[in-house]
């Protein structure tokens, strides 16, 4: 079940979140999976340990409600997303900008710098939870 997704200005490749379904419930044992979508053929693939360590990889913590859960991505410790099933649909949840938001993307825009990409700025996108109004939140490396 779609969460949000990671999309990076240097390529069409997307990180996506999905919330883990088992029984029927967020599986507590792992609720939320990541992979890339690879943009020109839409292969899957998983996330390799250098990625996971230090892009892409998260962890997450389940709250004292069940099916709620408190997920930080490793290149943002201090953004809390929250993972919680609403009804019958899963929503990652964050504080963009002024809004509570449904956090549908972030976009991270890189500039190539030899033969590394240097993260410029990351954009949060989402929709405000009680007006449906998009929010907007930009941060630099320097902000962090």
């Amino acid at each position: 079940m779609p969460l949000f997704v990671i999309e990076r200005t240097v390529n069409t490749n997307v990180v996506h979140y999905d919330a883990k379904l088992k029984d029927g419930k967020l599986d507590p044992q792992q609720p939320v999976v990541a992979y890339w979508v690879m943009g020109e053929n839409g292969h899957h693939q998983e996330l390799n340990l250098l990625e996971k360590l230090k892009a892409y990889g998260f962890s997450i913590h389940p709250d004292k409600q069940p099916e709620n859960f408190h997920m930080f991505l490793v290149s943002d410790k201090k953004k809390e997303i929250r993972v919680l099933r609403v009804g019958d649909a899963v929503r990652a949840e964050a504080k963009i900008g002024s809004c509570e938001a449904y956090l549908q993307k972030i976009i991270i825009a890189s500039k190539k710098s030899w033969l590394v990409s240097l993260p410029e700025y990351a954009e949060m996108v989402g929709s405000d939870m009680s007006t449906g109004v998009e929010c907007r939140e930009r941060v630099t490396p320097a902000d962090r």
